[in-house]
Parts: C-alpha cells; structure tokens; sequence
C-alpha cells in the first residue's frame, strides 16, 4: 500500500474577505454596499477574531498547513499609511499556527484591492504596480522568519477575466484588451515579487523561501474525437492552462506550482 511521504502537507485554504468580515477598506466591500454585487460578506465567518478556535478545530482534523492571504486594504487602508495593528494581528495568527505546528502558506493577492488602489486604476495601470509590491517587501519583511511557502497571487486568469472580460467581479468591466493587460500585469507583479521575497530571504541569511502562484487549472476534453474539438481542447489548454505559467517558468521564478482544481470542461464546438 502506497504512503504519503511524512513531510507531506495537508490542510485547507481561505481568502481573507471570504471569512474575516469586515474588510471595508477593500473594492468588494465597496461593491457591495453600493449593490453592485447581490451579496454581501458583512461579517462572513468572523475568522478575524476567531481564528485560533478555528485552527484548532484544523489541528483536530488532522491538518498541518494553512494557506490563507493577508487582506492588503487592512495593511494599508490609506495610500502610503500602514496598519501596525493589522500586522500585529496577522503575526499573531502565523504564531497560532506555529503553535499549532501547522505550517502558513501565505497568499498576497486574493482577489481584493484597497480602495484607493482600485480609484487610481488598479490593475490595469503597469505603474500601479509598485504599490503591490511595495506591499509585498512590507509583510515579507515583517513575517519572513516564521513563513517558508509564498503565493504571490491566486488565480491570475480567474481574477482577470472575471473581473475585465465577464463583468461579474469589481470593477465589472468588459474589454479583452483590458483583460489583457491586467494578465500580463499579474504575471510581470509575480516575477518582480518573486526576486523581492528570495532578496529579502538572503539578506537575512535564510533559508531558501519556496515562492509560486497558485493557477486554476482545468481538464478539457472531448465530446467527440472531432478535429475542431481536439483543436479548442488544445487551445483552451494553452491558452488557459499553460499560458501564464509558461512566462513564469521561462523567467525562472517558479520555486512550486500551485494548482487549484474543481473540475473538467468538456469541449463540443
């Protein structure tokens, strides 16, 4: 019978506005209230104040990693003005999880943008993206010694088209050229995140970080063995799949992939 390795890591994920309530600094908070979205995260799961009830019931389970994302709007809810308290606060959560030798995998963008981040152009501004990773050397300065594994964003394609192509996320837009830039913004925010995080790591006489993003990928397959469905199941592996990884690995920052995966898609065109 085949084991799992002992150094082998299972545990479950969140995103910071799905379950600590409250984010009202954010773009999706501002959706919401404005009704632009149908639903509202309010209070969510309170993960903010109950997080060690909540990793202690992961401990019962069995697990022992984390991955969860740092909201950057309660880091910085103000351009240029940062939260000790808030940093504080997701320090005493990677000390929770220490103690409870489950190890953190932190996610730097899940989706969320401060407000005023969103205003100035957000992702779709190339040099709006020195505030990302002005906020990325900030929280790896600060939590580098207690973490090892980093995801610099979650999700790349899903949050683009999403949010520039289908018009269902903020800010509900619908333009393939802007969906465009905002993929290859992502992608250029991980490679300079990327030599951010192993920079700082060395300086500080570390240990090697292990850095990626975290991709949803899907199973295309075939109806039938037409040669235009083999064609849009090639496509769309390419395209979707391979796509924004493979700028990631020709530029070597890749240390892991992380792989989100729901479920297959079958093709008949």
């Amino acid at each position: 019978m085949r084991k799992f390795p002992p150094n082998f890591l299972w545990g479950a994920s969140t995103s910071a506005h799905q379950v600590e309530g409250d984010n009202i600094h954010n773009d999706w908070w501002l959706a919401e209230t404005n009704r632009v979205l149908k639903e509202a995260s309010a209070g969510a799961c309170r993960h903010y104040e109950l997080y060690a009830q909540d990793f202690a019931i992961a401990k019962e389970l069995n697990h022992n990693c984390h991955r969860f994302s740092i909201e950057w709007s309660r880091i910085e809810p103000q351009e240029g003005e940062f939260d000790a308290s808030a940093i504080e606060h997701y320090r005493q959560v990677i000390v929770n999880l220490k103690e409870q030798n489950i190890e953190p995998v932190i996610t730097l963008f899940h989706f969320t943008n401060p407000v005023w981040f969103s205003q100035k152009g957000g992702w779709v501004n190339f040099k709006l993206r020195k505030y990302f990773l002005r906020f990325v050397e900030r929280i790896v300065s600060e939590f580098s010694a207690q973490t090892k594994f980093w995801i610099t964003v979650n999700e790349p394609l899903v949050y683009s088209s999403h949010s520039y192509l289908l018009g269902v996320w903020p800010p509900k837009e619908s333009s393939l050229f802007k969906t465009a830039k905002v993929t290859l913004n992502l992608a250029k925010a991980h490679i300079e995140a990327y030599y951010i995080i192993h920079k700082i790591y060395q300086e500080k006489s570390l240990s090697k970080p292990m850095v990626s993003i975290s991709a949803n990928l899907q199973a295309f397959e075939v109806c039938r063995p037409t040669l235009k469905n083999k064609l849009a199941v090639y496509l769309r592996n390419k395209l979707y799949n391979l796509y924004f990884i493979e700028i990631l690995l020709r530029r070597k920052t890749l240390d892991y992939i992380g792989v989100n995966y729901y479920g297959r898609n079958l093709v008949d065109v």
